[in-house]
């Protein structure tokens, strides 16, 4: 079953409300026909609504691919770095294809020798080095989770590729090679509590407060008090709020 999106519901809920809380005030006003400023009202807000929803779905939709992607990067570093020599050597033997073959602690395709070291810090000069130190005489690759600068930079004077964990993922992704199920994964969600009380920071009750209360005041010298009477009430709650459900 689909989750509620409920963000996206809520962003076009408010943006459609503000097309129709200006265009029924525009309208009303220079017409002087509340019933006009009405319908002039519901199809802006129908107009900008769906106008809104298609907008921000397509951002959330790509925003949310992208997060997956990142979040299985580091789920698959923390798989390898927790899997056995073995299980790594054979992962990375059928990732390169036929004529592969495993000796010792690297496989060897052709003239190339790749070399497999993932761990949760980034490789060091030492790491490199072992990999230069190596009885192979072709061209030498090492996989890893990360790379510090030093380590890149002695790589790339002794003409040894390091391929990071984003290129990694790439190359198991296009082989069909992911795990079905990740040694570590973050199985524990957050609660809707935890989350309303997340974002109800304690930083927001000074402006939602003085908001709140501007509209409050603004409701005694304009034509519409009533808008101004809800939106600045609805602020001091939301101030209030901020204030009652972060204390520890």
């Amino acid at each position: 079953m689909k989750r509620l999106n409920l963000p996206l519901i809520s962003d076009t809920l408010f943006t459609a409300l503000c097309a129709f809380l200006l265009f029924f005030t525009a309208v009303r006003f220079y017409t002087k026909s509340p019933a006009t400023g009405l319908v002039f009202g519901i199809l802006a807000c129908l107009l900008f609504g769906t106008l809104s929803f298609l907008y921000i779905g397509g951002k959330q939709d790509k925003k949310l691919l992208l997060s997956k992607d990142e979040k299985n990067k580091k789920l698959l570093s923390m798989h390898l770095s927790l899997s056995s020599d073995a299980y790594i050597k054979k992962l990375f033997k059928s990732a390169a294809g036929e004529g592969a073959v495993i000796r010792g602690n690297a496989v060897i395709k052709g003239d190339c020798a790749s070399y497999f070291n993932f761990k949760m810090s980034p490789l060091d000069e030492d790491d490199i080095a072992a990999v230069i130190k190596s009885r192979f005489d072709g061209k030498k690759k090492i996989y890893c989770s990360s790379v510090s600068p030093a380590a890149e930079n002695l790589a790339e004077n002794f003409a040894v590729e390091t391929i990071s964990i984003n290129e990694v993922y790439s190359l198991l992704k296009e082989k069909n090679l992911l795990p079905e199920k990740y040694i570590y994964e973050e199985a524990k969600k957050i609660s809707i509590i935890k989350r309303i009380k997340a974002r109800f920071s304690r930083k927001l009750r000074a402006p939602l407060f003085w908001s709140g209360t501007a509209l409050i005041a603004m409701s005694y010298i304009t034509f519409y008090p009533v808008y101004y009477i809800v939106s600045g009430s609805l602020l001091l709650i939301l101030a209030a709020a901020s204030l009652v459900v972060n204390q520890s």
